[in-house]
């Protein structure tokens, strides 16, 4: 078990105390404790599960808001709350460790986390499974906006897959348009130049949906993961939008996952490979490597097929 080395007697309800990665301010109550605070000084940040003899159970609201330099934080193996807009507006995490046990989430704890890629459990045994799981897990507040998702005690059972392919698919049926208009009426800050540049980014967004889910596949049903590639095939480059190919280089670049995606839904042809080569130009040289052998591969198995044909 983890714990922080005690300096002394506590004098105050109310301390600091420097952990890996930060300096945390906890509240003190009875034999537990609470993070109140913290100041994040390295990209890793670990909570400790006990501090000064007190077993850490909560996170108060807004403790690690707007941290700019967390990227992957461990939580506590007897964490019980974490309240409202926690971990909120921390734009580079990426990963959290979260014991798994019931967890009380207040509001918007990950709200404006737009790169939270896994939530993993802590000392999980199935590592390839927890994987998978912890990427749909870490799905559910950001991408499909579903807080009540957010439950480690059932993640990756069936009833709560389900409910996730759901809401997702909630998402993909929603009109590209929809709340444009609602936009254009309240002037809101970040209002996109036109229509065509809202519907644009509203395919990238469902494009992002159809990767996570195909790239953390535990549980997907034939019919839905046919419908994601369909819907990633439908946008790929040479159609009226590109957002399968938009998202998987230029947010996604140098990530081979996508690409397998990519071109296993079937997005990749011989009208728009060059233009696939050309946007690439010199960058991602591996990934330009590995499409290009994709292509030669795709090409002979097809010719070698054509060479049977008895007509």
């Amino acid at each position: 078990m983890r714990k922080a080395e005690s300096k002394g007697r506590i004098m105050s309800k109310t301390f600091e105390e420097t952990v890996k990665g930060g300096r945390l301010t906890f509240q003190a109550c009875g034999r537990q404790a609470h993070v109140v605070s913290g100041r994040v000084l390295e990209p890793y940040l670990e909570i400790p599960d006990e501090i000064h003899g007190l077993v850490v159970t909560g996170i108060e609201k807004k403790a690690m808001l707007g941290s700019r330099a967390l990227r992957e934080a461990a939580l506590p193996a007897q964490l019980c709350e974490i309240g409202d807009w926690a971990f909120a507006s921390c734009r580079q995490l990426e990963k959290v460790w979260i014991p798994r046990r019931q967890i009380r989430f207040g509001r918007g704890v990950f709200k404006g986390c737009g790169n939270l890629l896994q939530i993993p459990f802590r000392e999980e045994e199935n590592q390839a499974l927890s994987e998978k799981v912890s990427g749909l897990l870490a799905m559910a507040p950001v991408m499909l906006e579903a807080e009540y998702l957010l439950s480690p005690m059932e993640a990756g059972e069936e009833v709560w897959l389900e409910k996730l392919d759901a809401r997702l698919e909630i998402l993909l049926d929603r009109p590209d348009a929809e709340g444009y208009s609602r936009q254009v009426l309240c002037g809101e800050e970040d209002l996109m130049a036109s229509l065509d540049l809202y519907l644009e980014e509203r395919r990238r967004q469902k494009a992002r949906l159809c990767y996570r889910r195909l790239l953390n596949d535990y549980g997907l049903g034939k019919g839905l993961s046919e419908r994601l590639e369909v819907f990633l095939r439908e946008n790929t480059k040479g159609c009226a939008y590109q957002a399968a190919w938009e998202v998987a280089f230029r947010e996604h670049g140098s990530r081979r996952a996508y690409y397998e995606v990519f071109a296993r839904a079937g997005c990749i042809t011989e009208e728009n490979f060059p233009q696939l080569l050309a946007d690439m130009g010199e960058r991602y040289p591996e990934m330009k490597a590995w499409l290009m052998r994709y292509r030669e591969e795709k090409m002979r198995r097809a010719d070698f097929f054509a060479g049977l044909s008895l007509d």
